[in-house]
């Protein structure tokens, strides 16, 4: 993994203060030209918002654990934890804030096409710290389940670490975005990224269709046992923007669902995994639509088994709405030849 060449523009501090409580944890690392101790690669050059927004540094960020952290100037060279933190970040960065991301990105995240600009980033494979600090970040996010160890070393070295609390719904993804815009010193950025959100659900309530109403599962089956999205999932926010009502809303959750409950429940439409190729179709989808247990399944009789790509079915970032408006579309052309 290559690291840029170091440069030095004479001694400077980067400080970040972490507090819990009583508790008070400093950590400072130098930034040092000839004759000094250290040495660092210069920071890509700032966007010319945040250049504008460096006179609100430093700033001192609460936290969604309840402890504050302070930056004493916009970060420059931003490592992302999570795909669904890449997602978030790359809206707010161009390429060159962005110090490195996880090589999950190419599979669970928007960032897909070839020639990408942020899939050039240097990438990392596990959530490490040695991985990580061979990037020289000035600024690590990192969800709640990136591994506490490799965050805990990160800290120990001087590297300012934020970590997102619950990002699994719409109203984190808003939270979240506003939370790394302020870290950032992209609070333009930020409101513009949520108004442009919320236009597009918007939209999505302005066109409803026949799908309205219609009772629906988010189901996966990998063969060994089948699981339905419930409550307070992200499928229940997808369901929900595309106007359809969550069949398992009444279980919290991921659960336990065999054929037994999807026949009981008896849903109009059941919204699989699909392959990211349009012409394949996934395990699940698969399994649905031909396993003959499931014959009498309403949502098969009606060829309303709508296969998501995996990358949108699991997705925990804004394109929640994108899976939302992805599965209008394709429930909208499988209603118009569905039979009654």
């Amino acid at each position: 993994m290559p690291v840029p060449a170091a440069r030095s523009f004479g001694c400077k501090v980067f400080a970040m203060i972490i507090s819990r409580g009583a508790a008070l944890l400093a950590l400072v690392l130098a930034r040092c030209g000839p004759g000094g101790e250290a040495s660092a690669p210069a920071a890509p050059a700032a966007s010319a918002s945040s250049a504008g927004a460096t006179a609100g540094f430093p700033r001192e960020l609460e936290l969604p654990d309840g402890g504050t952290l302070t930056l004493s100037a916009p970060p420059q060279r931003v490592v992302a934890s999570a795909a669904g933190l890449g997602d978030l970040l790359c809206e707010l960065l161009p390429p060159a804030r962005l110090a490195g991301l996880p090589d999950q990105m190419r599979d669970y995240s928007g960032h897909r096409e070839p020639g990408d600009p942020y899939l050039a980033r240097p990438t990392f494979h596990v959530f490490a710290a040695e991985a990580v600090l061979a990037l020289q970040p000035d600024l690590v996010v990192a969800d709640r389940w990136s591994e506490l160890e490799a965050r805990q070393r990160l800290l120990a070295a001087g590297v300012p670490v934020l970590t997102i609390g619950r990002l699994e719904r719409l109203v984190d993804v808003r939270s979240t975005w506003r939370l790394l815009a302020r870290a950032l010193g992209e609070e333009a950025r930020g409101e513009q990224l949520v108004a442009e959100l919320d236009a597009r659900i918007a939209a999505l309530a302005a066109a409803p269709g026949a799908r309205t109403g219609l009772r629906a599962l988010a189901y996966t089956n990998g063969g060994t046992g089948g699981w339905v999205a419930g409550s307070g999932t992200t499928a229940d926010d997808w369901l929900a923007l595309a106007g359809l009502v969550n069949a398992a809303a009444d279980r919290p959750g991921h659960t336990r669902f065999d054929f037994e409950d999807l026949l009981v429940l008896d849903p109009d439409v059941v919204v699989v995994p699909g392959s990211d190729d349009p012409n394949e179709l996934g395990g699940t989808a698969r399994l649905v639509g031909s396993d003959p247990a499931l014959a009498g399944l309403r949502a098969r009789r009606r060829g309303l088994i709508v296969a998501l790509p995996g990358w949108l079915f699991s997705t925990n970032s804004q394109h929640i709405v994108t899976a939302a408006e992805e599965l209008a579309r394709r429930l909208d052309a499988q209603l118009a030849q569905a039979p009654p």
